[in-house]
């Protein structure tokens, strides 16, 4: 501490440039007739273009990566599954019983930054990085008017299957110290369950501030899509 051109390649517009000089020539009594090429524009790098993914499959894939989550801790893209790079997006959260919540955004590249609490802010103590929610009180953020009003979130590129992971702990905790990206070759439905290994490894001071305890986390992710 995520339109395709077709090509005329060179070899066939210099083959119909000859064919039209021939034409021009054999028929010398027509007036000439130009040719306008249009130019080869290049494809937009790979980064830059959202992959192929319908709506019904980007909803099948979020109903159907699961891990643990005995909190019953969700949470949403608000306000759709599909934005475009560089909108403004929120997310809503809900629970059934209290914790500790933690957000990871994993990008199209794989990733991962702790989105909420602000890490900086909760690192020096501040009082908006609370993170306590409870259940029955779901919320949006970002929230003006409350401690978690200076939450913002721009869905930025790379263009292609981001994702927003929900970490809800039974112990207080603030910022989780994962490995920024995953392994290489990661398919997008292994990222959740990569996040659940990480956490497990994560322990956290008891309320004295004394020995070290291993959290309970309740996972919740969801899929979306930048274009």
């Amino acid at each position: 501490m995520i339109g395709i051109r077709s090509k005329i390649a060179l070899g066939a517009v210099a083959g119909l440039s000859a064919a039209v000089l021939a034409g021009t020539a054999t028929l010398a009594q027509e007036p000439p007739r130009s040719v306008t090429i249009l130019p080869d524009l290049p494809e937009a790098p790979a980064a830059t273009r959202a992959p192929e993914m319908s709506p019904m499959r980007l909803e099948l894939l979020n109903s159907t990566v699961k891990v643990e989550n005995s909190a019953g801790v969700s949470v949403d893209v608000v306000p759709r599954l599909e934005v475009p790079a560089g909108s403004k997006i929120g997310f809503r959260i809900a629970t059934r019983k209290a914790g500790y919540l933690i957000l990871l955004d994993v990008d199209a590249s794989g990733k991962l930054t702790q989105i909420f609490p602000n890490p900086t802010a909760a690192t020096h103590g501040l009082r908006n990085a609370t993170n306590l929610i409870k259940p029955g009180r779901p919320f949006t953020l970002p929230q003006l008017g409350t401690p978690y009003g200076g939450f913002d979130f721009v869905a930025d590129l790379p263009a292609g299957i981001a994702m927003v992971v929900a970490l809800l702990s039974d112990k207080p905790v603030q910022v989780v110290d994962l490995p920024d990206t995953p392994p290489p070759a990661f398919a997008p439905a292994d990222t959740l369950k990569y996040v659940r290994d990480q956490a497990r490894t994560l322990k956290v001071p008891n309320l004295d501030g004394g020995r070290l305890e291993q959290p309970n986390w309740s996972i919740d992710g969801k899929f979306y899509l930048i274009k």
